[in-house]
């Protein structure tokens, strides 16, 4: 009996030793490979020298490259992450939110809709003023401006967003004193956030994923081919449009649909809702117009230049914020360069339209950015 109780706790031993070893085993060989967790800055290993040795930054730098690439660290916070989502419905990322039906907001876009983050009715005035002037400037130029405001998931999925939010969607936002103030002033614009938000229920398809931020491919989709009739119309020529040909149905996310659920870093999905993605044709571009434009805004740009407006226009250019010119390649974003080191003078005497497109949150605090530059470009000592 004493030698059947030692063996066990010998088996149990070893067993221990073994669970504290094979994560050190595994951190040099890599035999299991864990994924990396999104949004999480990893510690690089860091170069032996005197000077770092001397001064103890090699160790302390060494002391974080080990902890973030011990054996199944990411696999351990992922399982402690889904424990604390599956049983307590609390999510470790800061902003992400869940509402009704699993459905998944960032919640700066629930605060804008719900008027939560409101500056006040005469905030944008000044901005919109330059802004109307900038539109006057470009069309002496003979350069259409339109001021899009992007669709947004909290507007979609009102109905989803939780209780205990105390939502008055009725009263003033951002978006709506924005509008109004350029609507006053004749600056050309165009909503879809009220419009994407009319097509709830009324389409085959959700325009946006439960689980992400952005409007999806399909949504995407719409929102572009409506641009292109805006700029037609405009500009009075005909451009080629796209059109859905087929769809696919698919339960793994592309090009970052997911990417609440991803930041969650968990081993189940939030939802099993599936994906789809609409293949894309154009009409014959025979006689048909494709104008140069210019896109200043956020990243709900990206998708429609994905498929939706790329092979309508020439030679588009992207300007992220207002930051980062992007050129070609859109989902690689191999080509750019920063707004400060790029000619963007010379690039707007160059297209026919520039398009500025924000979604509600970035509506007031980053659309300025282009405008002060561009008015201080036009309007130098004003």
């Amino acid at each position: 009996m004493d030698t059947q109780l030692r063996s066990a706790r010998g088996r149990l031993l070893w067993f221990i030793l073994l669970l504290l070893v094979f994560p050190l085993i595994n951190h040099w060989t890599d035999i299991i490979h864990s994924g990396q967790l999104q949004r999480v800055e990893y510690n690089r290993k860091p170069r032996l020298s005197l000077n770092s040795l001397w001064t103890g930054d090699y160790q302390d730098s060494m002391s974080k490259y080990c902890n973030d690439s011990v054996g199944f660290r990411s696999d351990m916070i992922r399982t402690i992450n889904q424990v604390n989502f599956s049983l307590f419905r609390n999510m470790n990322t800061v902003g992400a939110t869940e509402g009704y039906h699993h459905n998944l907001f960032w919640g700066d876009y629930i605060e804008s809709y719900c008027g939560k983050d409101y500056k006040g009715d005469n905030y944008p005035l000044e901005s919109l003023c330059k802004l109307k002037k900038i539109q006057d400037t470009l069309e002496k130029l003979g350069k259409m401006f339109v001021l899009v405001h992007s669709g947004s998931k909290a507007s979609y999925f009102a109905e989803d967003i939780p209780d205990d939010v105390h939502c008055n969607s009725g009263g003033k936002t951002n978006l709506k004193n924005y509008i109004r103030i350029a609507d006053s002033l004749g600056i050309h614009q165009v909503n879809f956030n009220s419009w994407i938000a009319s097509l709830h229920g009324k389409k085959p398809h959700h325009l946006f994923n439960k689980q992400g931020i952005h409007w999806n491919l399909y949504g995407a989709y719409f929102a572009a081919d409506s641009l292109i009739s805006y700029i037609e119309h405009a500009r009075k020529i005909r451009m080629p449009h796209p059109h859905i040909v087929s769809i696919e149905r698919s339960h793994k996310a592309r090009r970052a649909e997911d990417d609440i659920e991803s930041l969650l870093n968990l081993f189940l999905p939030v939802d099993t809702t599936a994906y789809w993605y609409p293949e894309i044709k154009y009409d014959d571009t025979t006689g048909r117009k494709k104008p140069k434009v210019i896109y200043i805004g956020d990243s709900f740009i990206s998708p429609l230049l994905c498929d939706g407006l790329f092979n309508s226009n020439t030679d588009p250019e992207f300007w992220f914020y207002f930051n980062t010119a992007i050129f070609a390649d859109w989902e690689n974003q191999s080509i750019r360069k920063q707004i400060d080191d790029y000619d963007w003078h010379s690039a707007l005497q160059k297209t026919d339209c520039v398009v500025m497109m924000y979604t509600i949150t970035q509506l007031v605090d980053a659309s300025h950015i282009f405008i002060d530059k561009a008015y201080s470009y036009y309007y130098p000592g004003k």
